[in-house]
């Protein structure tokens, strides 16, 4: 079974996570939400709280097949976190999916990650990863290992880009099917 980490931290973006861990766990996935912040309990940018699996801080070591960034008002309080940072360096260097939505690209870009790919990013975060976008109207880019995708309005797509590089084209299908998208 694959195996994917889905990233929170306090003021995420609700629907930039939830999307993704209920389609990857729909596709087959096991799904492990690890919260950065200090508690397993972290409210997103809409008051709603999530109870994480795990503190990053427990899983920073592991290996996942994929990692999955949400994105929202917080980002940029983790994104220098250093942990976070060797975390993605070190499964880029494994060509492990690497996921990021919103404002969560300037975290892979700090990374080092985006050399010589394409992402899309909230258009807040555009003038700071215009090295990284051809095209502004794409909701979602897949580079290599790196999918990156605009905001809250296109986490479902960008949730199933994953799950069909994860799981299978043929699970995403689905999904999709099965969720009327």
């Amino acid at each position: 079974m694959k195996k994917a980490a889905v990233i929170i931290f306090e003021n995420f973006e609700e629907m930039e996570a939830v999307a993704p861990i209920d389609i990857l766990r729909r596709a087959g996935a096991e799904v492990v939400v690890a919260t950065i912040s200090g508690s397993l309990e972290t409210s997103g940018r809409s008051s709603l709280t999530i109870k994480a699996d795990a503190l990053f801080s427990d899983i920073s070591r592991e290996t996942f097949d994929a990692i999955v960034i949400s994105g929202g008002p917080g980002t940029m309080n983790v994104a220098q976190n250093p942990g976070l940072l060797e975390f993605i360096r070190r499964h880029n260097a494994q060509n492990k999916i690497i996921a990021a939505i919103c404002a969560a690209p300037v975290v892979l870009k700090n990374a080092g990650v985006l050399e010589g790919r394409e992402c899309a990013c909230h258009t807040s975060k555009e003038k700071e990863l215009a090295a990284y976008i051809k095209d502004t109207s794409l909701r979602v880019a897949a580079s290599g290992n790196i999918i990156t995708s605009k905001g809250a309005g296109t986490a479902a797509e960008f949730a199933l880009e994953i799950a069909k590089k994860l799981i299978s084209p043929d699970a995403a299908k689905s999904v999709a099917t099965s969720i009327c998208f």
